[in-house]
């Protein structure tokens, strides 16, 4: 997502296990690059919530697959 000179990336995964020293890539030497985080949210419907998902397209999308248990 882009707005305003903000950009948003949002991925869906599994993750069996994180390591912050183990990401690689040109955007982590990048000047300005910003913080790259991980934020782990429960993909439910307490933790859809919580947050601001944009586009809301997407977030009407994960709400529904959620409530139909199809996830």
């Amino acid at each position: 997502m882009e707005t305003a000179g903000e950009r948003q990336l949002l991925y869906l995964a599994r993750i069996a296990t994180w390591a912050f020293d183990d990401r690689t890539g040109p955007e982590f030497s990048a000047e300005g690059r910003g913080e790259y985080a991980l934020e782990e949210i429960p993909l439910t419907a307490e933790g859809l919530s919580g947050i601001d998902l944009k586009p809301e397209e997407i977030a009407h999308i994960l709400r529904g697959v959620i409530s139909a248990g199809s996830l």
